[in-house]
């Protein structure tokens, strides 16, 4: 059904009913990640394993063919390939320089010792150098050797051939250009949601990622794959296998511009002006634990032999309840398809109405609902972000994106600080008069 629709041109949200690395979105992205930080190496393994590399060479032909429509993004991916390359020839040949003077990578760092000949090491990029030969970092390093806290030679190393985005950042970036530029613009505009909440869902995962391993991308996280191994292999491979669904919002379970295919109970509490029921069939069987418990229980029930049955009657009323104008109900015939009663007598009923006859000029027309953004507000949080740009707003509040650097809330702490403090004064004061 998902095929036959978008095969039409309408777009379909379904977010129980396959990967959500299989979406569009996911591929893009992940894609030019793969492309910008290398493929992993791919060995002969069955099942799941074998699969997931299938995915990869989708995701990689996915990134190739955008980096042929658009020149921009091919040459900032270069920029960033570049900017990995620079940082581990940079490791190189400040871990070479180590190893010719005999100093212990985890053992101390001397600046009086090490830093000149680090920063004149022969090959050595100007930015490498400038960290490297960084006074105010060389007096930090001093003073902590002095106080008997010594930074060891390898953060010196790490911080001078360390990039300065994270994956994060990279994602933010990437946004300028298209098809992502495009799927932010369809969703201001309301035409079609689907894409930014997945986007969105992305972020998260990033964030994710972020927490459990290092936030920043050094060349020695990168260096012999260890990057590509811990991202890829481990961490993107078992969002592969657990399945993770599409983006799901319980406040707003149907982006706009998209078809929802919702389970009965996702559709609780809810109303659409055109409801099709894909399955009218449920068995109607006891749970064992309805048996176990029914001896124990000291109040009047439903009877046992009909609970079931009255559980598929709640069923689906929830779901023929939630049709406004409209609802569509599929009469199986063919073989191995079984209907439930009532619907088998209805539906075999020849005054029943049929799709062929229904005139769509009698059906009313959908109201627009209105949209609750938040529902609650802040000072800090909403109305300056707002004010500071309504896109971020739109971003971060409304589709759940997670920023790639952490805003510092001190001002709003110290703020509420002082408010409480004047408060209990004030009644301090009240009580002693």
């Amino acid at each position: 059904m998902r095929q036959a629709l978008e095969a039409d041109g309408l777009q379909v949200y379904a977010p129980r009913a396959g990967r959500f690395l299989e979406v569009e979105e996911a591929k893009a992205v992940f894609g030019i990640f793969l492309v910008i930080f290398g493929r992993p190496e791919q060995a002969d393994y069955k099942g799941d394993y074998e699969n997931f590399q299938a995915w990869l060479n989708e995701c990689l032909s996915d990134a190739h063919g955008r980096l042929d429509d658009d020149v921009n993004l091919a040459t900032y991916v270069g920029d960033c390939q570049d900017e990995i390359e620079t940082v581990l020839s940079d490791y190189q040949i400040l871990t070479r320089t180590a190893e010719k003077r005999s100093w212990d990578l985890d053992g101390a760092y001397s600046p009086k010792v090490m830093q000149q000949a680090l920063a004149s090491s022969f090959g050595l990029s100007e930015k490498a150098r400038k960290s490297i030969a960084n006074s105010y970092m060389n007096r930090l390093a001093q003073r902590r050797l002095n106080e008997g806290d010594a930074l060891t030679l390898k953060y010196i190393i790490n911080r001078a051939t360390s990039l300065d985005w994270s994956i994060l950042d990279l994602f933010y970036r990437l946004c300028a250009f298209k098809p992502f530029r495009d799927w932010f613009d369809l969703a201001e505009q309301g035409e079609d949601e689907g894409p930014i909440c997945n986007l969105g869902l992305i972020t998260q995962y990033l964030a994710r990622f972020i927490d459990g391993n290092s936030p920043v991308l050094t060349a020695g996280y990168l260096v012999d794959n260890r990057f590509i191994n811990s991202f890829f292999m481990r961490f993107i491979y078992s969002l592969y296998r657990l399945g993770e669904s599409e983006f799901e919002n319980a406040e707003d379970p149907f982006p706009k511009g998209r078809i929802p295919f919702l389970t009965v109970h996702q559709s609780k509490g809810l109303e659409f002006p055109v409801v099709v029921l894909g399955n009218p069939r449920k068995d109607a069987k006891i749970q064992p634990i309805e048996k176990i418990v029914r001896p124990l229980m000291d109040r009047e029930s439903e009877p046992l032999d009909r609970m079931a049955e009255f559980d598929v009657m709640r069923m689906f009323y929830v779901a023929l309840s939630r049709a406004e104008n409209l609802l569509i109900l599929p009469h199986y015939k063919s073989q191995g398809n079984f209907v439930s009663e009532p619907f088998r007598t209805m539906l075999s009923a020849r005054g029943f109405p049929r799709i062929p006859q229904f005139d769509l000029s009698t059906l009313p027309p959908a109201k627009q609902k209105a949209e609750d953004i938040a529902r609650a507000y802040s000072y800090t949080s909403d109305y300056l972000l707002y004010q500071k740009c309504p896109r971020q707003y739109m971003l971060f509040r409304k589709y759940g994106f997670v920023a790639s650097r952490s805003q510092t809330q001190m001002f709003g702490n110290i703020v509420h600080q002082t408010l409480e403090d004047l408060h209990h004064l004030l009644i301090s004061r009240k009580a002693q008069t």
